[in-house]
């Protein structure tokens, strides 16, 4: 049996292009690459790799000082055996290469704790924190902190009542109906950069109801502004004589301005609360008052 041999229908690959002239056929990385071994003083004391993968561990790079020249000798070894020509180093330029590694090993223990620090931060509503970015120039460093604290109790319950009234009929000698109440403690505090805050409080259990409710917004300029404060929401005007008493309680706008030595402090509020003064004298109240001639009423008004 002979066996049969037939043509391959397969095509010759094509010829490689002719390299241009000046080109090189290596690739080529957007940032340099270290070597593993460095070539002399000059790289070991001037390039920087940000993004380079770390030498292998079996690789040190060791410096030795020789009293008798007054030089440091830096050595490159794989265990005991050298890999590389050792370079010279002046007392000057030792220590300027310390410093450098000083500085390139303390910020990149910087960067991984704070890239660490990024992977365990777990998103709380109650407790946030957002950046600025381009606004820090108006509200200063800081970003945006947002806190919320409180508790909330609410309390549910039937209550039914059986009156045996006989005059009553037999529906309405039995009443039913739900007692609810509901209790609130909660506060907000939030800052924009070091500048701008801003502070809620909501208390069902207040003694007085202007105390129930607080809400202030607050801006603090620099030293050398002319607007030091903004206030907006509950505030108070303080005077430092006791001539012209301040007031408390006040619900408006406030503002600090600050013009050289002179300092303007205005305010445009509503004032939620009252004083009133009573005296006694010899167990009797006593309290002043001012009537007009018209208003007197000779059976209501004695002196």
């Amino acid at each position: 049996m002979r066996a049969q041999y037939r043509q391959s229908t397969l095509q010759s690959p094509p010829p490689a292009p002719t390299p241009v002239k000046g080109t090189s056929d290596s690739l080529s990385t957007q940032s340099p690459v270290a070597y593993t071994v460095p070539t002399d003083a000059d790289y070991l004391l001037n390039r920087e790799f940000a993004a380079d993968l770390a030498t292998p561990s079996n690789i040190t790079t060791t410096a030795e000082y020789d009293p008798a020249t007054g030089v440091y000798v830096v050595r490159t070894r794989v265990g005991d055996m050298e890999i590389a020509t050792p370079i010279i180093l002046t007392p000057q330029q030792y220590n300027d290469w310390q410093t450098r590694q000083s500085l390139i090993d303390y910020y990149r223990q910087r960067n991984s704790e704070e890239l660490e620090a990024a992977k365990n931060k777990s998103f709380n509503i109650f407790d946030m924190n957002f950046a600025l970015g381009p606004l820090e120039k108006i509200f200063g460093p800081g970003g945006v902190n947002l806190k919320l604290n409180g508790k909330m109790q609410i309390d549910m319950g039937i209550s039914s009542q059986y009156n045996g009234d006989p005059s009553r009929s037999e529906r309405h000698q039995r009443t039913t109906r739900f007692d609810f109440d509901q209790k609130i403690q909660a506060t907000v505090n939030a800052t924009v950069g070091n500048r701008m805050s801003f502070n809620m409080s909501y208390n069902t259990d207040a003694t007085f109801d202007f105390d129930s409710k607080n809400l202030k917004l607050a801006y603090k300029g620099e030293e050398d502004d002319i607007v030091k404060e903004i206030e907006a929401g509950n505030v108070s005007m303080t005077t430092g004589g006791t001539l012209i008493r301040g007031a408390t309680s006040l619900f408006g706008i406030k503002s600090k301005l600050q013009f050289g030595k002179l300092t303007a402090t205005a305010l445009v509020a509503q004032q939620n609360s009252a004083t009133k003064s009573v005296s006694t004298e010899g167990g009797v109240q006593t309290t002043e008052f001012e009537i007009k001639a018209h208003d007197y009423d000779a059976d209501r008004h004695f002196y």
